[in-house]
């Protein structure tokens, strides 16, 4: 008789296999920005670019694991209309109110020291970054938590909830090194584009809101 696995080891392989793709996703990224000795500004393309390249090939091998995934499982498929104004109609005060807060913290802010043309700065932070950004943590390591814990336990609801804090942490996490304060508003960002995710099953309504979150402070920093 095969006896089935305890609940917490499918958390722990889980946790295990979303930190496990992050590490894959950004350890090469910047492996290869600290080869290539760039400057920041030139960097930030170099950084968007390849890892956004390294999670899409990673979603196309985890569609030949035992999880079977396919794009459509990672959000890239439409969303409804009513989802899309939703997420924008919570996105603009929210992001408001939170960039005005994050001027009493006094971090210098993701284009701290950086020169960039007010163009790349858009094309970079408010485009680039908020694609990429979501294709990793609401796209490709949101899903894969959700779908390791419902393979094989039937736990949905459940993981869906667990997948989405999680992301979100792993998102606040690489925002510490601007700031605490900068940590706790990626952390509020990731919990809503989450939850967008999760109810629409669309990358769209996450991205969107993600870019009207990042141009309050682009046009702070741009003059």
């Amino acid at each position: 008789m095969m006896r089935s696995h305890s609940p917490q080891r499918h958390w722990i392989r889980a946790f295990g296999v979303t930190a496990t793709l992050l590490l894959t996703v950004y350890i090469p990224t910047f492996a290869l920005v600290g080869h290539l000795h760039l400057p920041m500004a030139n960097a930030i393309p170099v950084i968007i670019v390849v890892s956004t390249m390294i999670a899409l090939l990673l979603m196309w091998a985890l569609r030949h694991s035992s999880m079977a995934l396919n794009l459509a499982n990672f959000g890239f498929r439409w969303c409804r209309w009513q989802s899309a104004i939703v997420a924008m109609l919570i996105a603009v005060p929210l992001a408001w109110l939170i960039n005005t807060l994050l001027t009493f913290a006094h971090e210098p802010g993701p284009l701290a020291g950086v020169v960039l043309t007010p163009a790349l700065a858009w094309i970079y932070f408010g485009l680039g970054s908020p694609l990429q950004e979501e294709l990793i943590f609401r796209g490709l390591l949101q899903t894969t938590f959700a779908h390791s814990l419902t393979n094989p336990v039937p736990v949905m609801a459940q993981a869906n909830v667990a997948a989405l804090v999680t992301a979100a942490l792993l998102f606040a996490s690489v925002h510490l090194a601007v700031g605490p304060w900068t940590a706790v508003a990626a952390l509020v960002l990731g919990l809503l584009a989450g939850e967008l995710r999760r109810r629409s099953g669309s990358l769209i309504p996450a991205i969107l809101v993600h870019i009207v979150f990042n141009i309050p402070g682009l046009l702070a920093a741009i003059p």
